[in-house]
């Protein structure tokens, strides 16, 4: 039995929230799990460990602030706690709460849009449809709704969004096209150039390999986005929202 009195356990740590609206506790909670803090919130309080306390305290204050304020100043936009998480978060939140797209989803949300213009305009292409054409509603298909809402269809029904990556909002007309350039790059070389079959095949595993590794395509790169979930709450589509009176995580 332990024998330990009263007085040797830490106090528990609470801090209050009530300053924070909805979105920023659903943004703290995201905060503290990624820094592996076990919590609870309890009638406008989290509550954790003593030990915990500094933590606690600073994903409370990282919360409030209003991200449209720091968006460009703040260059870390990961909370990381003093103690390392046990297991590392593999998408970590950004700034606004939201996690960067899962690969299956973005891989899923591709096959929906392959289904869609990919196939079609291959075959179109192949009937003898004029090259510039084929590229030009290709390029219209991705290019215009990316601009204009963050979504393709494929996008949309897997519940994500392209976003830039300094702003988290959607990305302007120049982003996507050069996004969708740099992804259309070995098919445009297929129907102008000619490149064989095989080597377009290795240019579209080229582009798209890192997002194995850092969730993101050369495309995303070259044209400062992210591919990310559609609100903190997750995906959307397919994710029920959590209870925001739930006392415990």
């Amino acid at each position: 039995m332990d024998d330990r009195s009263a007085a040797d356990v830490p106090a528990p740590c609470r801090v209050p929230i009530h300053h924070l609206d909805a979105h920023q506790v659903d943004l703290l909670r995201t905060v503290l799990r990624a820094g592996d803090v076990p919590f609870g919130i309890v009638r406008g309080e989290v509550v954790a460990a003593g030990s915990y306390t500094e933590e606690v305290h600073k994903a409370v204050a990282w919360a409030a602030v209003d991200p449209t304020a720091v968006a460009d100043d703040f260059d870390d936009p990961e909370y990381r706690s003093d103690k390392p998480p046990l297991v590392k978060p593999p998408r970590p939140p950004l700034r606004d709460g939201r996690h960067q797209a899962t690969r299956w989803r973005r891989l899923s949300a591709g096959l929906v849009d392959e289904l869609v213009v990919g196939a079609p305009t291959l075959l179109a292409a192949k009937a003898g449809a004029a090259n510039w054409a084929t590229a030009a509603v290709h390029g219209i298909y991705y290019v215009l709704p990316t601009a204009m809402f963050g979504w393709s269809i494929g996008k949309l029904w897997m519940g994500i969004r392209v976003v830039d990556h300094r702003t988290l909002r959607r990305p302007n007309l120049v982003a996507a096209a050069m996004r969708w350039l740099v992804a259309a790059l070995p098919m445009l070389l297929g129907l102008f150039a000619g490149l064989d079959n095989g080597w377009v095949t290795l240019l579209v595993m080229v582009v798209y390999a890192p997002i194995v590794v850092n969730l993101r395509g050369l495309h995303d790169y070259a044209a400062g986005t992210v591919v990310a979930e559609r609100s903190a709450s997750g995906p959307g589509l397919w994710v029920r929202r959590p209870r925001r009176d739930s006392a415990m995580r």
